[in-house]
């Protein structure tokens, strides 16, 4: 993986974490627990390029979509 693209996965999954801490009123530290069950950062890590032209409220909703498979 190029620098440039691995540094673009990591804003990626930083705006997924904000994003989805907003919406759903949580701490980093409620999102990180919630990510050591459903692996969202790792989710976000494979697949960055589906997350690259989404909004704020679609990847959040990507997510939830994501996280319901469980």
């Amino acid at each position: 993986m190029s620098e440039k693209r691995l540094n673009n996965t990591i804003f990626l999954m930083y705006l997924v974490t904000s994003n989805y801490c907003r919406r759903h009123n949580l701490s980093t530290e409620d999102f990180l627990t919630l990510d050591e069950k459903y692996e969202i950062l790792n989710y976000v890590a494979e697949c960055p390029d589906v997350f690259d032209s989404m909004t704020n409220e679609e990847m959040v909703d990507e997510i939830e979509q994501y996280v319901s498979q469980f």
